[in-house]
């Protein structure tokens, strides 16, 4: 059944905080992505080591990979008609300036970390009042920190807490984890069996989180400030666009961003 945007979707967004469009690239554009999409996996392993999670930005590497299939995945109406009725006029699902591709590591499991996207710039000992009213000013305006992935291939990777993104104040049991080298380079020691078993319930112990079902054709956009983590699995194929959403304000925001976060960091460090 092709997909439909119904102006019900957009009281789901702000409340939950993620979003799927069931099914909406097409089976004829999937074909092409995925047969560039495993050129950009293998392309991604031979530059960036065997445990790589990513290729980014896909246009750096168009002497490699025919980029006419992302290029179609931007254009697509359906998409764009989606976005701009959920988000409003203005906003950009597709950038190839930006674009990544999501894959999965060849050895051993890996985990990003739990972690809020904006906030986790800044380490949580600098986070002075400066960064907290910056952030404020911004949490809720839905220009700012909307967040693609969409699934070439099923993907269950992503984890997220539905309803965080609506508090800026951590509860208790929530904790940035991206700083945890254990998560990303597991000990030679503890096999793999035992490695994702920990890494499993890693993701668990967050309160509230969830596992993201993405079938093939998903897309799946979310709001970044909430939690949100990423576990991948050596014999789980990934291939996954990764992107934001943008808007033409976002390039005020990201200047006067840079200057709050490093003033923040060198105060702390003073």
């Amino acid at each position: 059944m092709p997909f439909h945007f119904h102006p019900s979707m957009v009281e789901k967004y702000l409340d939950q905080g993620f979003l799927i469009f069931e099914r909406i690239i097409p089976p004829a554009l999937l074909g092409d992505l995925r047969r560039e999409a495993d050129k950009a996996r293998d392309l991604a392993h031979e530059l960036n080591g065997p445990q790589t999670q990513r290729i980014q930005p896909l246009e750096k590497y168009g002497d490699r990979i025919d980029l006419q299939p992302f290029q179609d995945y931007a254009e697509l109406s359906e998409l764009k008609d989606a976005v701009t009725g959920l988000l409003g006029p203005g906003h950009t699902h597709a950038h190839l300036d930006i674009m990544g591709l999501l894959v999965e590591p060849v050895e051993r499991p890996w985990h990003c970390g739990w972690h809020r996207d904006g906030v986790v710039e800044v380490p949580p000992e600098a986070r002075d009042d400066s960064v907290k009213s910056f952030m404020a000013d911004i949490w809720h305006d839905l220009r700012f920190y909307n967040q693609v992935n969409c699934a070439i291939y099923a993907d269950s990777c992503t984890w997220f807490v539905p309803g965080s993104h609506l508090r800026q104040e951590d509860l208790p049991g929530e904790a940035q984890s991206t700083g945890d080298a254990a998560l990303r380079h597991p000990s030679d020691e503890i096999s793999d069996e035992e490695t994702e078993q920990r890494l499993f319930e890693h993701c668990r112990s967050m309160p509230g989180a969830i596992p993201v079902h993405l079938g093939p054709g998903d897309f799946m956009i979310y709001r970044n400030l909430g939690w949100h983590t990423g576990l991948y699995l050596p014999y789980q194929p990934r291939a996954t666009i990764h992107d934001i959403v943008s808007h033409p304000d976002i390039e005020g925001f990201r200047t006067s961003w840079r200057d709050v976060k490093a003033n923040a960091i060198r105060s702390h460090k003073e």
